[in-house]
């Protein structure tokens, strides 16, 4: 219809797409993986010093991470398209125990953000939680639906937010952070805003131009 906007398919786009995204996917397997070794892990040791204030709450604390490493380890395979293409059924398993995993995460992260000081900083953190839950509810009801294109946005915007736990610690060690958000409370509470805010704006940001910029005007 003449008051429609037709998307136009580019193959350049689709080209760069088959190297781009799996060379993507391994960035994001290497910094995961960094994450889980140098931060998450540790905490299975399960020492007094490591947890620090967190060690009265120790078990949500380890509840939370839990559901974060399964739903940071299976993000990625939702995004692989060979794998998609090939094994159907071991993305869709994949697929149930991210779902598993933000459940999990979610629920830890709500447990932890009661006790959690300062109250910002937890109040931070219960958004956050919010925001995830409702990205991955929204992305599987798409696909309950069989609505494709939209579930693979919303499943991105829930492994932004499942990221956001990596990008937390990354703008952390930053040596501008400590200068530019304030004391160690304050850049707490800052980061746990920005570590998910940023790259879920700057996703929505890229995913419109590129529907403005593959749009055909309406005749």
């Amino acid at each position: 219809m003449a008051d429609q906007v037709a998307l136009r398919s580019r193959p350049g786009w689709a080209l760069s797409n088959k190297f781009l995204v799996p060379l993507f996917l391994l960035l994001i397997a290497g910094i995961a993986v960094r994450f889980l070794a140098h931060y998450a892990l540790p905490y299975f040791r399960f020492n007094p010093n490591y947890f620090q204030e967190y060690w009265p709450h120790r078990a949500r604390l380890v509840f939370h991470i839990c559901g974060g490493i399964l739903a940071l380890c299976c993000g990625p395979f939702q995004f692989w398209t060979g794998l998609r293409q090939k094994a159907m059924g071991l993305h869709r398993w994949t697929g149930r125990l991210y779902l598993v995993g933000v459940g999990v995460g979610t629920t830890g992260a709500f447990l932890m953000a009661v006790f959690t000081q300062p109250r910002n900083l937890g109040v931070a953190l219960m958004v956050m939680a919010t925001v995830w839950i409702l990205c991955t509810a929204t992305a599987y009801g798409a696909i309950i639906r069989g609505l494709v294109p939209m579930h693979k946005e919303w499943m991105m915007r829930s492994y932004i937010v499942t990221f956001g736990f990596v990008t937390f610690r990354f703008i952390d060690e930053l040596p501008i952070a400590a200068r530019l958000l304030g004391s160690y409370a304050d850049r707490s509470a800052n980061i746990a805003w920005l570590c998910w805010f940023v790259p879920l704006f700057a996703f929505e940001m890229i995913l419109q131009a590129r529907r403005i910029w593959s749009a055909d005007r309406p005749a």
